[in-house]
């Protein structure tokens, strides 16, 4: 076809032979021209002294240096974007608790972090073919559910390409300047003297956490470190971290900074890392993809007992999961008493007292924070709307009356 064009802007009377040569050539010209063009674009452009962009990012990935200050400081700083510096936040609530759900999405848009609804599971729903082994006859359907959220959490990391996870619980409050408590955290762990190997170049240029550890908890509601291993942690001052009177109501905190040889004054004033041992409650954790695959063989696979927050903690007991435990938490559970407080008891439970609304949002509390998140948030969205009317009406007036005078 491109011969029979090419030949029709040529006469005819050219004879058979020209009106052949001629298109043939042309298509020739325009082969080789095409040719010469594609030859041009693989040149290297280095030999031009100019770099194409897949060259620059090589050329500035082996100029980095992984153990710099520098480095290592831009790298803290992912605590600082939405999700903390981890792949996804993830927080895990029962469809019908809106009342949560609405908390949990004014913290995130307060804060600046960005958390993905996560949905809790009905325990009594479970085919009896799902249960794991080993599940204690007293333990509550409720529990049940709250375990297999947090596995199906776990199951959500495996099946993505993330390395790492937080997971939250729906009930929960953080400290104000939770951002910088996580940027100091990412730097001691960038540093850290009690991990038992040597952070490989992809964590050094990758995990502002390292990722040498199944669980990162930062949201325990008790803790207590290893005894023959009260010297293997780390320690650092923080501003954030709530007062040494603050840290006292919660005794197992308290004596656990203790035993890790923390006096009190050190309490109040620096936070600890230190290997998990003993840990309550799982109201803030993250996760590796080994810590994944961990957790769900050791509390799916081979067996279940009662609790996710008591078998992971056996688990951390018996060593069978590598975990890392901050003291005091970074986030806290917020409570206001009542049977609202937690979906694992039956309103009427007499842990719960006789109210099913306790004491309302805005009498709530959270153990060992330094400043509510909760309660800033409450403060900061304050609204007088008719106050602000009348300030405004009285500076207008302030104005008509210098211009008047001035006229």
């Amino acid at each position: 076809m491109v011969l029979r064009l090419l030949g029709q802007a040529y006469p005819t009377n050219m004879g058979p032979p020209k009106a052949i040569l001629v298109p043939a050539l042309g298509l020739t010209l325009i082969i080789s021209f095409v040719v010469f063009l594609h030859s041009f674009a693989t040149i290297d452009s280095s030999s031009f002294g100019i770099l194409s962009s897949a060259a620059k990012n090589d050329t500035v990935a082996t100029e980095v240096d992984l153990k710099s200050s520098a480095h290592q400081k831009a790298l803290a700083e992912r605590a600082h974007n939405s999700t903390l510096g981890f792949g996804e936040i993830l927080y895990i609530s029962m469809p019908e608790r809106s009342d949560r759900q609405d908390a949990m999405t004014l913290l995130s848009t307060t804060f600046g972090i960005r958390i993905k609804h996560f949905a809790g599971v009905r325990g009594s729903e479970m085919s009896p073919k799902a249960m794991p082994d080993g599940v204690a006859k007293k333990t509550l359907p409720s529990e049940i559910g709250c375990w297999r959220a947090h596995a199906n959490a776990w199951r959500y990391l495996l099946e993505s390409d993330m390395d790492t996870l937080l997971i939250f619980e729906d009930d929960l409050d953080w400290n104000v300047n939770l951002k910088q408590t996580m940027e100091l955290l990412s730097l001691q762990m960038q540093n850290s003297k009690i991990r038992q190997t040597e952070p490989s170049d992809y964590e050094r240029a990758n995990a502002p956490y390292g990722l040498d550890w199944d669980v990162l908890d930062i949201g325990s509601c008790k803790d207590s470190g290893h005894p023959n291993f009260t010297d293997v942690f780390q320690v650092w001052d923080d501003p954030d971290v709530a007062g040494l009177e603050v840290i006292k109501r919660t005794k197992m905190i308290y004596e656990s900074l203790q035993n890790f040889g923390l006096t009190d004054d050190d309490i109040g004033k620096k936070r600890l890392l230190a290997p998990a041992y003993l840990t309550v409650c799982t109201s803030a954790y993250a996760i590796t993809r080994q810590g994944a695959e961990r957790l769900l063989m050791e509390m799916s696979y081979i067996e279940f007992r009662n609790a996710v927050d008591t078998d992971m903690s056996r688990a951390f007991r018996d060593g069978r999961v590598r975990g890392y435990m901050l003291t005091p938490p970074a986030i806290s559970q917020f409570r206001i008493g009542g049977a609202k407080d937690t979906d694992n008891r039956k309103p009427g439970d007499p842990r719960l007292g006789n109210s099913i609304n306790g004491k309302g949002n805005l009498h709530g509390f959270s153990a060992n924070l330094k400043d509510s998140a909760r309660q800033w948030m409450v403060e900061k969205m304050q609204l007088n709307n008719w106050d602000d009317y009348k300030q405004v009406r009285e500076e207008r007036k302030t104005i008509v009356i210098s211009d008047d005078t001035s006229a």
